[in-house]
């Protein structure tokens, strides 16, 4: 069974992260790209939280993204960057960690 893996926003980020196929990660994070490895990870995008209201509809505060979204695919080793920090005020931090998939 795959895991849904999330490191918040205000935790420190490993320099390695060993995952399994399948496995999803989601970094509290505003922004992320993979740097190297694509085919063993895969950025699914980059999320905004929302919460359904009574009438169904979906309600999402305004501000910058809080969690990058990444499926690891394949065995092997990817390098991958993530960004955090709003990005409109400021210079984010960006972080490089590398991911280790095995089946």
């Amino acid at each position: 069974m795959a895991h849904l893996v999330e490191i918040q926003a205000c935790q420190d980020l490993p320099p390695v992260l060993h995952v399994r196929v399948g496995d999803m990660l989601m970094f509290g994070a505003t922004g992320g790209r993979v740097l190297e490895g694509g085919t063993t990870v895969e950025l699914m995008g980059v999320f905004s939280p929302g919460v359904v209201s009574d009438d169904g509809r979906v309600l999402s505060p305004a501000g910058p993204p809080t969690s990058a979204l990444f499926r690891a695919l394949q065995s092997g080793q990817a390098r991958i960057e993530l960004i955090r920090g709003d990005p409109w005020q400021g210079t984010p931090e960006r972080r490089e960690i590398a991911i280790i998939v095995t089946a």
